[in-house]
């Protein structure tokens, strides 16, 4: 009998839809109306996506969030399945020229339209004609062939072809290529900073966050840095930098975001390559390293050699446990080893066991179910929240924050709740 956890969510394929993805590809794209081809309901995802953005960024401390652009929907009914719902689209693009003045339509297309068969593209054609406003749309329906990335990869595709122009080059200069939260949250936020500590100038993000009237000149930049996690779906943005390399010669590194103290070390040295600043990345490496150092000792006085278990849950794809075992390492907290919980499938989990060793020599159970033993330890970092964990645990996150501060503020969390006085423990969320 396994260990059990309260809740557990997997997927073995993606089950996501596209259209929040072509709406977050130009949500903050000063300029642009998103076009939900859909019922009135489908709507309600981007709002709810919107909302929780929001919610982060005030629990962030930054209150100077741009507003999201307009999404309208067709508001396709009943009827409309049996007999198309294309001219309701058409009426739709009419509404939006009238009251909003765009500067660009994004349409977005729901299942319904794809199982009906409407003609989109068509409609797209023909009201951009009448109006002589850019409509674009992809070639994505819901849940049907694609998932909320493809309809991200696939507008940003179609953004590029429409708007980008080759235009002289400024030195020094980056444009950050994904979504992240936007440039007021962590991962935007560290990235600039660093790239401003090398004098390298940060001329904002792309695709989501650039107005339409601006993204003719993104190409001035010097280089292109994703802002991705390896993932499913880390290539694709890769793939956009390697397609603003080949159209406009715009420079750009094969990495994601510099995460941990390795990652941030390793990151920051590409950076100084690509632009030619090796010895001013050395002297920030420094500098940041020292600083990284002096707060490594303060917390270390309290975690050193303190009793551990690590937990993980997840799949590689979406979570490498390099991340959480350099952060013990840091933190030179006693590991007892590693528990894989009882949720693989048989070839995902001899991956994980594969990276695994790969990345360390600890002992690794795949059939724990001693509770008194896991309890035992000073602190548990774990994927998952645990039935019957008395024992101080911390949620690992999914993806840990960027830079040199995000390792800190890691080591910090797991810090204070060593240091806290409760006795019986429970899950701390970072």
């Amino acid at each position: 009998m396994a260990i059990k956890t309260k809740r557990f969510f997997t997927a073995k394929k993606s089950c996501s839809c596209s259209m929040p993805g072509v709406w977050r590809a130009v949500a903050h794209s000063e300029g642009a109306v998103v076009i939900f081809h859909s019922p009135r309901a489908c709507a309600h995802v981007a709002r709810t996506m919107d909302i929780g953005s929001e919610y982060r960024t005030v629990a962030a401390g930054n209150l100077e969030a741009n507003n999201s652009v307009p999404v309208v929907s067709s508001m396709l009914e009943e009827k409309h399945s049996i007999f198309g719902g294309i001219e309701r689209l058409g009426a739709c693009i009419d509404f939006v020229v009238k009251t909003y003045r765009p500067e660009c339509i994004v349409i977005a297309n729901s299942c319904v339209a794809g199982v009906i068969g409407d003609d989109v593209e068509g409609m797209a054609k023909e009201k951009e004609a009448e109006h002589d406003i850019p409509i674009l749309t992809v070639d994505c329906y819901g849940f049907l062939d694609g998932e909320y990335f493809k309809g991200y990869y696939e507008t940003t595709l179609s953004l590029i072809d429409r708007f980008v122009q080759k235009v002289p080059r400024e030195d020094k200069t980056a444009i950050l290529v994904g979504d992240s939260g936007g440039p007021w949250i962590n991962f935007s936020k560290e990235v600039t900073r660093i790239l401003n500590s090398m004098g390298i100038k940060v001329l904002g993000g792309f695709p989501g966050y650039t107005p339409i009237r601006e993204m003719k000149n993104i190409a001035r930049a010097e280089a292109c840095l994703a802002l991705t996690a390896r993932g499913q779906n880390h290539r694709d943005i890769f793939h956009i930098c390697e397609l603003m390399q080949e159209r406009f010669g715009m420079k750009y590194i094969d990495d994601v975001f510099p995460i941990g103290v390795s990652g941030t070390m390793a990151w920051i040295r590409k950076v100084g390559e690509i632009y030619g600043l090796e010895e001013q990345a050395e002297i920030i490496l420094k500098q940041e390293l020292a600083n990284f150092a002096a707060h490594k000792e303060k917390i270390t006085a309290v975690t050193r050699g303190k009793s551990c278990y690590i937990i993980i849950g997840r799949l590689l794809g979406y979570f490498d446990p390099a991340n959480i075992l350099e952060t013990a390492q840091n933190l030179e907290l006693d590991v007892k080893g590693i528990i894989l919980l009882d949720v693989y499938e048989e070839k995902n989990l001899q991956v994980m066991l594969a990276r695994l060793k790969e990345l360390t020599t600890l002992t690794v159970y795949t059939n724990m179910d001693d509770e008194k033993i896991i309890n035992s330890v000073d602190i548990v970092l774990t994927t998952h929240d645990l039935k019957n964990l008395t024992a101080k645990a911390i949620f690992i996150p999914m993806l840990n924050k960027a830079g040199f501060v995000g390792e800190l503020e890691l080591m910090q969390a797991i810090y204070r709740l060593l240091c806290s006085k409760k006795v019986v423990g429970g899950l701390t969320y970072v």
